[in-house]
């Protein structure tokens, strides 16, 4: 009668009237936690139940409160309510790079030598150029956070995600100081040979766009990629560079697995992903443009706070806990 009269509305299946007539008779409740809980909330939220909440929580500290709930016998309500009132608050965990037992030693070192040169040159990091590069594809991620649709009825709003078919591009980009070169794309996995193409034929024209003082003291940074270890494209920074790069078979090493002091790391490359995925490519034509416009509309201000604020504090932080992982400080 219920699904004649009303067709347009959800029918529940009849098992779940059946299951509610047994919770009925056995119990007198819709749930058995339902019994528990209002026995509880008619004694109010008592010194006890704090405590065995609180107790609970000092014990499995990665419980949920739903499950803290259960095990106390109140709703998670209630849990949440006694957490805030003791200011306990959840924390998502930060994913942060696997080092190697030799790892913190050379990241220590590197920035030990870093800090050397920006004490006698208070404007050294403005003289390097940290280079990357990263992929972007149409199964790019999309932060949920960042998206919303008001409306005064769901209007069931899906975003297509993990493509069947997959199409995307390489990206490669340079910071030195408040200025960003590139992006420049290129479709083939990078190898020694395609890469060192990039550095002979076209970085040299962009770096015809900064000013000649900054050309002539600049350093060059790049990390341990396969393609940059290669034995004909360190030669190239040899003669080009003169001991002024940074790689992991450099003048100055790099220290392996550090992203998390390299700028384009850190910053670029998650802002650039943000605005490109907010609204997703229909195209590898769209997704290159809208990679270009985010690239322009950054300023000189943002890109300085990550090539020289951002990297100090991140330095510095690395020295605090011996060359170990530190972003989860932040």
């Amino acid at each position: 009668m219920y699904a004649e009269q009303y067709p347009g509305r959800y029918h529940p299946p009849h098992t779940l009237f059946i299951k509610i007539e047994k919770l009925l008779i056995n119990h007198g409740a819709f749930s058995v936690k339902g019994v528990r809980n209002q026995q509880i909330r008619q004694n109010n939220i008592n010194d006890d139940v704090e405590l065995q909440v609180l107790a609970y929580i000092r014990l499995n500290p990665r419980s949920s409160v739903r499950h803290v709930g259960r095990e106390v016998g109140i709703s998670f309500g209630l849990v949440h309510k006694i957490l805030k009132k003791h200011k306990l608050h959840p924390y998502k965990p930060e994913l942060v790079q696997h080092l190697r037992p030799t790892d913190p030693d050379r990241r220590l070192n590197f920035i030990a030598w870093l800090l050397v040169q920006i004490d006698t040159q208070p404007l050294f990091l403005n003289q390097i150029l940290w280079t990357d590069e990263s992929k972007f594809t149409n199964n790019g991620v999309i932060n949920k956070q960042n998206n919303r649709l008001w409306s005064d009825v769901n209007p069931h709003w899906a975003v297509d995600s993990r493509h069947q078919t997959v199409w995307g591009t390489n990206v490669w980009c340079g910071l030195i100081g408040g200025k960003l070169l590139g992006p420049y794309f290129y479709e083939e996995n990078l190898n020694a040979r395609r890469y060192l193409a990039f550095l002979t034929n076209v970085l040299p024209l962009m770096l015809e766009n900064l000013p000649l003082a900054t050309r002539q003291t600049l350093y060059f940074q790049h990390d341990g990629a396969p393609a940059h270890n290669a034995h004909i494209v360190r030669d190239h920074l040899n003669r080009v560079y003169e001991g002024k790069w940074f790689g992991t078979y450099g003048p100055i090493e790099w220290p392996a697995r550090s992203p998390d002091i390299t700028p384009l790391d850190f910053f670029l490359w998650g802002h650039l992903k943000t605005i490109v995925y907010a609204d997703p490519p229909v195209n590898l034509a769209v997704l290159k443009n809208k990679i270009v416009v985010a690239c322009n509309n950054l300023t000189e201000n943002q890109i300085m706070s990550a090539t020289n604020r951002g990297c100090l504090q991140r330095f510095q932080l690395c020295v605090e806990n011996h060359g170990a992982n530190f972003e989860q400080f932040i």
